[in-house]
């Protein structure tokens, strides 16, 4: 049994299409994402061939827009995540690194930070203790 008719896999192909165009990829460089040789991956963009939603995490992973290609719809970050990208393309290299250096340290940290939060959670005050000592 078919999941998706020939006018839906031709709307997802074009959809296909248009997302790797706006990103800039050639046909040849999604097929080495993907594993697939090319006149396969040409099945996908003119609607003769399903990708299949186990290609769509690939794809994502290098920009495309998957809600999109699936449903029509894009994705729209919220504003937060917008401010944050603004922000980071105008800062200096330097402070693109001073702010990887904090991801890394805060990364590093977050074992420990659990721990103190789970140690913290055990003893409030007015709370059973939940690890099983007194």
């Amino acid at each position: 049994m078919a999941l998706t008719s020939t006018k839906q896999r031709k709307e997802l192909g074009e959809r296909l299409c248009s997302e790797r165009e706006r990103l800039g990829y050639t046909q040849q460089q999604i097929t080495s994402l993907l594993g697939v040789p090319l006149d396969q991956y040409q099945r996908y963009e003119t609607g003769e061939l399903d990708p299949g939603v186990f290609r769509m995490t690939r794809l994502a992973a290098v920009g495309f827009d998957v809600l999109f290609i699936i449903t029509t719809e894009r994705h729209n970050p919220v504003r937060e995540e917008n401010e944050l990208l603004a922000r980071f393309r105008s800062l200096s290299m330097h402070g693109k690194a001073s702010l990887f250096a904090t991801l890394d340290a805060l990364e590093r940290l977050a074992p420990n930070i659990r721990r103190t939060i789970r140690k913290t959670l055990r003893t409030a005050p007015g709370q059973k203790k939940t690890d099983g000592r007194q």
